[in-house]
């Protein structure tokens, strides 16, 4: 097996099966089918978000937090922050406020990419982190 980056592998094999399955994920809820994404789709979004990052984010940074619960999309954010290039650093909207707020502080985070839903919880742990936390 050939060994790279994870970024790498995956745009190999996209190359060779772009219309094959990447991710799929299922909810957990009864109603709800498994969706999934195709690797084209899997790297093309990747690459938008890698764009964007590379482009309003110093080159320096090193550490990128990603802020989302269990969603199809993990895969794409991963990938995306790891071509900017940039380590990830998952952070669990579920986790404590001040347990959040001490990893953000401790890897130095100066970014953090948010699932636009939890926005409203995201505004409340960045409230609790300058008003808890002593420098």
């Amino acid at each position: 097996m050939a060994t790279g980056t994870l970024q790498e592998l995956v745009s190999a094999a996209a190359s060779l099966h772009p219309d094959r399955t990447a991710v799929t994920h299922d909810s957990g809820s009864k109603s709800g089918s498994p969706v999934s994404l195709l690797y084209k789709d899997l790297v093309e979004l990747a690459g938008e978000l890698s764009h964007i990052l590379r482009t309003n984010i110093s080159p320096n940074n090193g550490v990128i937090g990603l802020y989302c619960s269990d969603d199809l999309f993990i895969p794409v954010w991963i990938l995306g922050i790891l071509q900017s290039p940039a380590a990830y650093v998952p952070l669990d909207p579920e986790a404590p406020g001040l347990l959040s707020a001490r990893v953000m502080n401790q890897c130095g985070l100066k970014y953090c990419a948010v699932k636009t839903d939890l926005l409203q919880v995201e505004y409340f742990l960045y409230i609790g982190i300058h008003t808890n936390i002593k420098q």
